[in-house]
This record gives structure tokens, sequence and C-alpha cells, in this order.
């Protein structure tokens, strides 16, 4: 067992592959040679006893016939039985070709009664039936023939016997033999069955188990033991190969350490990229292709609502068109959707990420809030022009109103003075209306370049809502308008109450003015958290979309004989309380203003 062990791997299975061959060939042997035995056994009956007894029993046969044949025609003297008598031969050449032996005495006895019985035939009978000397034929057969006959009769079944006798004996030793050769056979066959697959499982044990040790330690190695040495005691070719393996465990584990080393500094970039891109004020979006994997930052977390692909989601509910040829565009202002469904203007990127290439491995987008820079850019624009209006105004208080005055003066003179049909001649009535309309648009230049301080003090609501209305109720009549009051009762705030009444005499006066051919304007207030919310709501012809954003620029009117100065005015006095004004209107249906102030007074 020990010189198996230290032989090769190929040489323990040319070894293994020898002794299976020689434990098969002794099987085919001694299986063939019992096999040879018991054909001899088979040859000698079929060639030497059992044509014995066919011959004998094939001539008894035919000198029987012929004797029949002759007795038949000394009783009948029918032609036919002679006929018979002459055709039936007897067939000596068939016991001739057979082997004269000391076992077969009786069948030279046999052949010598037949050569007997042959010339009785030839020298006796034959040449009386040629004299048909029937007489002579029927004595010769009861004292020459039939004493023959009787004498072949016992011989032949004496030898008959003999041969039955010899023939269950050769029976009898091939069935022994034939049992021998099996019994031996299977006994061989079982022995060398067992020797066999002692020998095999030996085999594979000694083949297979320093194979399956090397199996088991490389499986430890796949599943994460980078660097462990394999264990491989016997010498034969898988020792090199588990020495090569070493080599390779080494290396892996090599590989492996510096694989963690470069993940942990791509992990730390990662981390360091996505620090940096949390950090910005601005929203970005990043998608891979070959992974699929998307990064959000905070920003655009908590600004945008995102779509099943990771785009920003559009209000009319469009998806992105990415399917085009050219789908990137840079700095598009969109309208998107805030996480809690509102609406905001995003100025927005949508490009391609690039690998070293240069071919496009996936997308960006960038997007930030530009509605309070919008809002900015227009509260600057009116600002300056406010701050015009201011200069203009600074002067016309000097330049415009004392002129006025002086105008308005002499003319009211001219109108005591002159009689009736003079003064509707020359119009002064309407030179001193709109000598006042200059006047007033001075005050408002004047209001809108410097407001005062709100002097705040606490009212009721309805208490102001009481005092205007009945200024407005004339011209509301005469333009077909009812006016609905549904504001609450109990609402108090903190106000100027010139101002506040200056700001609702203002909208209920446009919204009056916008309805040309009647309707109604409705006032409405609730009270809610911090604050009061104030509408005034028409239904006139509304104010075209495009417009909208720019109804409270100085100087800007839809009305012909507008100053475009009542908005503006308006909105700065409620934002001077700490307001805001808002707007909604659709063409056709009417417009509805809202004013929210702070119940408390907000001071500087």
């Amino acid at each position: 067992m020990l010189l198996f062990r230290s032989l090769g791997f190929q040489q323990k299975i040319w070894l293994s592959y020898l002794i299976m061959t020689l434990l098969i060939g002794l099987i085919a042997f001694l299986f063939s040679y019992q096999m040879t035995t018991l054909i001899s056994q088979e040859t000698h009956l079929t060639r030497e006893l059992i044509p014995q007894v066919k011959s004998m029993i094939r001539v008894k046969n035919q000198i029987y016939t012929k004797t029949y044949a002759l007795k038949m025609y000394t009783v009948t003297r029918q032609s036919q039985y002679l006929q018979e008598y002459h055709q039936t031969l007897i067939n000596k050449p068939d016991l001739e070709v057979l082997p004269k032996t000391d076992d077969n005495t009786a069948l030279v006895q046999v052949m010598n009664l037949i050569e007997d019985l042959d010339v009785v035939f030839l020298n006796k009978i034959n040449p009386l039936l040629k004299v048909n000397n029937v007489t002579a034929v029927t004595y010769v057969l009861e004292h020459d023939l039939q004493p023959l006959l009787d004498l072949l009769e016992n011989t032949l079944t004496h030898s008959l016997n003999t041969l039955d006798e010899q023939t269950e004996s050769e029976f009898a030793k091939t069935n022994k033999v034939m049992k021998m050769v099996l019994i031996v056979t299977y006994s061989i066959s079982a022995l060398f069955l067992f020797f066999g697959l002692l020998f095999a499982f030996y085999f594979r044990k000694e083949l297979l188990h320093p194979i399956e040790s090397l199996i088991g330690q490389i499986r430890q190695i796949s599943q994460g033991a980078f660097g462990k040495q394999v264990v491989y005691q016997t010498n034969d070719e898988f020792s090199e190969l588990a020495r090569e393996f070493n080599k390779m465990s080494a290396s892996i584990a090599q590989l492996f350490q510096q694989s963690q080393q470069q993940q942990l500094v791509l992990e730390d970039e990662k981390l360091f990229r996505e620090q940096i891109l949390d950090s910005l004020p601005i929203g970005v979006i990043t998608r891979q292709s070959l992974t699929s994997e998307v990064h959000i930052n905070e920003k655009a977390k908590e600004l945008v609502m995102l779509d099943q692909d990771f785009f920003p989601v559009l209000p009319d509910g469009t998806p992105w068109d990415i399917s085009s040829e050219n789908p990137w565009f840079v700095n598009r202002r969109m309208t998107l959707l805030k996480q809690d469904g509102s609406s905001f203007l995003g100025l927005v990127s949508f490009v391609p990420l690039l690998n070293q290439q240069r071919s496009e491995s996936g997308w960006v987008v960038v997007l930030a809030d530009i509605t309070e820079q919008i809002k900015i850019q227009e509260f600057m624009h009116q600002s300056e022009k406010l701050a015009l209006v201011g200069q203009l105004a600074a002067g016309a208080a000097h330049e415009i109103r004392n002129p006025l005055a002086v105008i308005y003066g002499f003319i009211q003179l001219m109108q005591k003075g002159l009689p009736a049909e003079k003064a509707n001649e020359y119009h002064l009535s309407l030179v001193l209306q709109e000598i006042e309309r200059v006047n007033q648009i001075v005050t408002e230049m004047l209001l809108l370049a410097k407001p005062s301080r709100p002097n705040y003090r606490e009212v009721k609501l309805a208490e102001i809502l009481s005092s205007i209305l009945p200024l407005m109720q004339a011209e509301a009549r005469f333009r077909g308008v009812e006016i609905l009051n549904r504001s609450a009762p109990d609402i108090t705030l903190h106000v100027d109450v010139e101002q506040l009444k200056q700001i609702l005499l203002n909208l209920m006066k446009n919204g009056i003015e916008a309805m040309q051919n009647g309707g109604k304007l409705t006032i409405e207030s609730q009270q809610l958290e911090g604050h009061v919310e104030i509408t005034i709501r028409d239904t006139g012809e509304g104010i075209p979309a495009e417009f909208l954003n720019r109804i409270f620029e100085p100087f800007f009117s839809l009305k012909e004989d507008g100053t475009g100065l009542g908005l503006p005015v308006t909105i700065q006095m409620v934002r001077n309380h700490g307001g805001e004004l808002s707007v909604k209107s659709e063409p056709g249906r009417g417009s509805e203003l809202t004013i929210h102030l702070p119940i408390k007074p907000v001071r500087d």
C-alpha cells in the first residue's frame, strides 16, 4: 500500500487498470476452460452415441419392412408386396462408417447378423422368388431367416439398451460438468467481484481522497479565504497543481487587498462628491446607464417631485422627450412641481454624462428654483421704476402742484365772476376737474415714491367697510353693479385705518369699473392663524393671462384713462403692513384679488 501511495497519479491509474484487466481476463479464461470441457462432452454425444442409435434403428426398420413384405407376398401372392420387398434395401454402409471400439461389440455382432441375413436374401430367397417357388420361400423364412431375425432383434435390443445406458451416463456427466462449471464460474466471479470492488473502493480512496481534499481547500478559497495555502501531501502530478494554486491564491489575496484599498478610496471619493453635491444650493440628479444607479442630492429631494424614471414632473403630466435625436438642453426655464404638489419656476439643464471614450454613459439633470430670483428681479425692476417715479414726484410736488394751485384758484374766480353761459362756453368746470385729476396723479406719485409709515391702531374690519361702502354705492348703482358684503363681522386687526380704506377703495373702484355691463362685486373675509384674508371678487371681463404679471407695474394700465398708479400704490401700502396682495383672473369670468394682512402689526 505504501508503494501504491508513492506512485504518481497516472501510474496509479495504469496500475488500477492493469489489475482490473487481469481480474476480468482470469474470469474469462476460467469460463472458457469450463465451456471447452462441456463442449467436448456434448461433441461425444452428438458425434458417436447418437449416430449409432440412429443407424441401428434405421437398419432394423429396413430389415423388418423387407421381411414383412416377403411374408405378405407368400400369404397373399400380391405383386405389390413383392415389389415392396425388392425396393426395400438394407443400408449397411450406415453401420460400416461407425467406429469400431471395445464399447460397441454388440454393434459388430449386429453387423455380422445383417451380413448373414443379406446372404439369405440374396442366395436363397431371391433365386426362389425368381422361379416363383413360394413354398420354398416359406420354408426358408421359417427355418433360415426367422432364427436370424430373432437373434437380430435380441442383439439390437441389447445394443440399444447399452447405447441408452451410455447416453444417460454421458448426459449425467454433462449435467454434472455443467453444474460444476456454473458453480466454479459463479464462485470465482463472486470472489473476483468482491476483490474487484475492494480494489475499486481502495483505489478510489487512494486516488480521489487527495483530490477531494484539494477541492475542499480550493472551495474555501473560492468562498473568500483569499491567501489560504493549499496542503497536498501526495507526491504526484496534483502536487505541482497545488503549488501553482498557492501562488495564484497569494496573488489573488494581494489583488483583493489592493482592490479593497481602492474600493475604500472610491467610496471616500464618492462620499466626498455626494457631500459636495448635497451642499450645493441647486438640485442635481444623475443616472448611470450601465448600472442604472441613480443619485439625487438633498436639494433635489426637497425641491422637486420625480416620476418613475427620476425625471422632474411637469404640471401637465407630459413626460420628458428623451427619444429625439438631441434631447439635451442647457438653462431652460420650466415650470415644475414641488414635493407638496405646488408649482415653481425652475432653471433646468439636461446634459449627458460622458465616459473616457467620450460616449454617453448616462445623464445629469441640474435644476434651480428661480422663483425668488425672478421676484427679486421684478422687485428690482419695480424699484428702479419707483425710484424714477420718486424723482419725478419730488420735482412735481414743487414744480407742478404750486402752479396748479394758482391756476385752480384763478379758474374758480373766473367761474364765479363770469355768467353761467360764459362759464359753460369755456368749459371751466371741466378744466377744474382735469386740474383735480392732475393733482390726484401727483398725490399718488408721491405716495408711491415715498409711502408714509402706517399709523397702527386696533379696529374692526366691519367698521372700515361700513365707512367706505356708502361712498361706492352711487358709482356701483350707476354702472349696474350690486355690492355684496359677506365679510365676517367679528374680525379685528391692527392697521393704518386710512391706508386700509385707500386700499379697499382702490380695489373696489377697479372691480366696479371692470364691469361695464353690470355684475356683482363680492367682499369676503376670514380670520386664519396669524393673519386675515380679505377677498374682493368681480364678475367682469377678467385680465388676460399675459398681463397678470404686469398689473402691479407703475404706469401700466388696461384702461384708456387709467394712470397705472392705483394698483402699485395699493400693493405698496399692503406691503408696508407686512402683507401681500395676490390676484387670480379668468378672461370672461372676472377677477379675484386677495389681501393677506397680519393680525399683529409689523414694525421695522
